[in-house]
Parts: C-alpha cells; sequence; structure tokens
C-alpha cells in the first residue's frame, strides 16, 4: 500500500475528552479525535507531534442522534468547563455560570454522585491530561498530567481537599515552581494559574482551555456572548474582508459590510447586489432584518475564521440550524482544506443533516452517534466501533434504516385520533 504523506504540526489540539454523570449521561461517555489506522481520506487526518511521540488526528468530527438524546450535552459540559475556567469569580457549580453540575437524575444514587472530566490535549509540542471530580458545592478531586518526554507521565498539581479552603499539592521531584495559595472548596485551582499566578507548564494548559472556540446552541444568550468575545476581531479590516468574502461564497447575495466604530451588533448593516443603482435603493439591509441564517453564518463565521487562523478547536452544537445543507457541507470543507486549513484546527459539531453523513467525503471515525435508552440513559459511540461497515459503505443509507442506531423510534399516532 502506498505511504500517505500527512502534514505534521506542533500547534494545539485536542485528543480525547470523556465525562461522566452529566445530564443523560449516567456512565462514563468517551470523546475522541484519534484517528484509526484507515488510510481514507488522507486530508481528513493529520500527524500531531508532541513529547510524548506523534499521533494521527482527525481535523473534524460529526455527532448525530435522535432529540433529546444527549448530543448536545457532549458540547455544553465542555462549555460550562470553560465557563469556569475563564471566570475566577464565580462558584463551581450553582447559579455561577450556568448547570456545570448537572448529574443524572432518574435514579436516587446518581442524583448525589460526582461528575467527572477529563481531557487530554496537546499545546505547545507538550501532551496534557486535565482531570476534575466535582459535586454541586466542592470539588473532590483535580489534576494536571503532562509529558514531559515519551517514557512516562507526571503530574504538574492534584488538589489537596485537607482543610476547608483548598491549594494545590505538588510533587516533590517537580523542579519547576511551586506556588502556594487557597482556592475556595467549589473553585478550580487551575482557574488560579490562568489569571494571577503563572506558571511555566500549567498557565499554558489554563490558557488553551480557556480559549477553545464553542457556540454551545444558536440563541440570543450565545449570540450576544459570541459577539462579545468576536467583535474585536473584526475591527480589523482585513478580518472584515475576509468575513465579508466568506458570506460571499456562501451565495447570500452580500458583498460588503458596514460597522460603525463601537461594533454594536444590531448598527451593522450588509451591502447586498442591487439589480440597478438608483437614488431611492438603498443596497444596506439592518442586520436584524436579515435571516436567520445570514445572522448565524455573520456570527459563526467569525468562529470559523478565527478557528482557521489560530489553530483552536471549534466545538458548535447544531451546525445545521439556519443552514442550507450546502452551507453547512461547506464549512465541513473548510477544515477539511489543507490550502485553507493550514495550521489543523478542529471541528467538532451536532446536527440532524443527513446529507452530511456522506462516505465519498467523511470517515468512519469521524461519525458519533448519541443515543438513549428507555430508562433516560445515554451512551456515545463512534461508527468506527461497528464491525462491517467500512469507508464505502453507505453511511446515511445504513444510518437511516436504523443499523447504528441513535434514531427517534416513532411509533403510531392514529390510536390518539380513535374514539
Amino acid at each position: 500500500m502506498k505511504t500517505i504523506n500527512l502534514q505534521k504540526t506542533y500547534k494545539i489540539m485536542i485528543l480525547n475528552y470523556d465525562f461522566s454523570n452529566y445530564r443523560s449521561f449516567k456512565d462514563k461517555a468517551s470523546f475522541s479525535l484519534s484517528a484509526t489506522a484507515s488510510q481514507a481520506k488522507s486530508d481528513n487526518v493529520f500527524t500531531c507531534i508532541h513529547n510524548a511521540g506523534e499521533e494521527r488526528l482527525l481535523k473534524s468530527a460529526v455527532i448525530y442522534g435522535a432529540n433529546a438524546s444527549g448530543k448536545t450535552s457532549v458540547i455544553s459540559q465542555l462549555y460550562y468547563l470553560r465557563e469556569e475556567i475563564r471566570s475566577a469569580s464565580h462558584k463551581f457549580g450553582g447559579d455561577g455560570v450556568g448547570y456545570v453540575y448537572t448529574p443524572f437524575s432518574l435514579d436516587s444514587q446518581s442524583a448525589d454522585e460526582p461528575s467527572t472530566i477529563d481531557i487530554e490535549f496537546v499545546v505547545n509540542k507538550i501532551k496534557y491530561v486535565y482531570h476534575v471530580m466535582f459535586t454541586k458545592d466542592m470539588v473532590l478531586d483535580e489534576s494536571l498530567c503532562y509529558y514531559p518526554n515519551s517514557s512516562s507521565k507526571a503530574l504538574l498539581f492534584s488538589r489537596d481537599t485537607t482543610n476547608e479552603m483548598h491549594r494545590p499539592k505538588y510533587p516533590s521531584t517537580q523542579m519547576s515552581s511551586k506556588p502556594v495559595f487557597d482556592v475556595f472548596k467549589n473553585k478550580l485551582i487551575l482557574a488560579k494559574f490562568l489569571y494571577d499566578t503563572p506558571h511555566d507548564y500549567i498557565t499554558p494548559a489554563a490558557k488553551y482551555l480557556a480559549s477553545i472556540n464553542i457556540a454551545n446552541g444558536y440563541n440570543d444568550v450565545m449570540r450576544k456572548q459570541l459577539w462579545a468575545e468576536n467583535k474585536e476581531w473584526l475591527s480589523i479590516e482585513k478580518n472584515k474582508t475576509l468575513l465579508v468574502n466568506l458570506l460571499k461564497v456562501a451565495d447570500l447575495g452580500i458583498n460588503g459590510m458596514v460597522t460603525q466604530d463601537d461594533l454594536k451588533y444590531d448598527d451593522i448593516k450588509l451591502v447586498h447586489n442591487a439589480k440597478e443603482s438608483h437614488d431611492r435603493i438603498n443596497p444596506e439591509i439592518q442586520i436584524q432584518f436579515e435571516s436567520l441564517g445570514t445572522n448565524l453564518l455573520l456570527i459563526l463565521g467569525i468562529s470559523i475564521l478565527k478557528s482557521l487562523e489560530s489553530g483552536l478547536p471549534l466545538f458548535v452544537d447544531e451546525i445545521d440550524s439556519g443552514f442550507h445543507t450546502y452551507l453547512s457541507n461547506f464549512i465541513l470543507q473548510l477544515f477539511t482544506n489543507p490550502r485553507i486549513n493550514k495550521k489543523n484546527a478542529q471541528l467538532v459539531f451536532t446536527t440532524h443533516d443527513i446529507n452530511l453523513l456522506d462516505e465519498d467525503t467523511i470517515r468512519r471515525d469521524q461519525v458519533w452517534f448519541a443515543s438513549k435508552n428507555q430508562y433516560g440513559e445515554s451512551e456515545l459511540y463512534s461508527l468506527a466501533d461497528f464491525n462491517g461497515v467500512r469507508e464505502d459503505t453507505p453511511f446515511a443509507k445504513w444510518y437511516l434504516a436504523n443499523k447504528f442506531g441513535a434514531v427517534p423510534e416513532i411509533s403510531s399516532f392514529e390510536e390518539f385520533f380513535n374514539e
């Protein structure tokens, strides 16, 4: 078999992400962007080089499932963790940044059990593993490990919960600095390293987890947050040109954008192609009069372009909301194309769009399913887990035939109309 040369990179990326006892996920759920040994569709894969060796990773992954199957939870748990790392002033759990601690509630035991999150990622050629276990009122366990070389994993810090105030605990063998400080029992130690306690190895990990681009659904609250996070990027003229070009390629009839100095979202005007030029014709249309899809692409487009520019991963819940299937596929191909995605940014999204489940453009290991059983328990699994599924299997056809599960089980409705 011909050897495929995969592009190598030294950037920042997610490898594996596990969580447990969160919303409908009672048991541990595992999600991975590690590629299988398949040599299919080489543009969808790249090689990540780090201190512990090399790993083949995926540029994108898609999560399918019925309504209320748990797809959104895969992204929302990561979103709330990111917000807690960013927000050192908030409590961990409760009403601070949202319902970070939302345990499985359909049995008496899980409702009082802790939740866990484990993330394996790479920053500047260093492989990290972050772990946290928490209840509504307390962080029970927290640690950050890294791989200084290919031989072993080393602890950077763990959590000392002996006293009412918690503090980091360092291994005796650690040669780097060991700052001592206290945090409330419901606060993350990692967040402290992000702001006022710099550390050569820990702070880059905290910055990475705090910088992941996440669009946790498209609603007014999320739109405002994404705009607040990204509007300064748009103040640079070349970035505005990039966004306008993205809107042009999407065939929305737009060829320009007008913004005010204060960059208020409601003041944006999009310049449209007009059939004729006349004093009574104003090609500028206020953003609130544009379609849902146009608003979504404008907001999400900035996150897409920022990820492609920086190499940071992008997580999007229900990417097909307001988008034609051609547009959703266009976004997916932006991350696949090595001439565009030069830094190997990773895209993870949930969707109901079956047209994206195309064996000609996507690999088996890029496809994930969320499914819920009769007791309200969700599980997460990959298409690559199924025996007998090849890279040229008609993925969409088999999915609609319920060969992979994760589809709605719709029963007859006639009985409700019979008297």
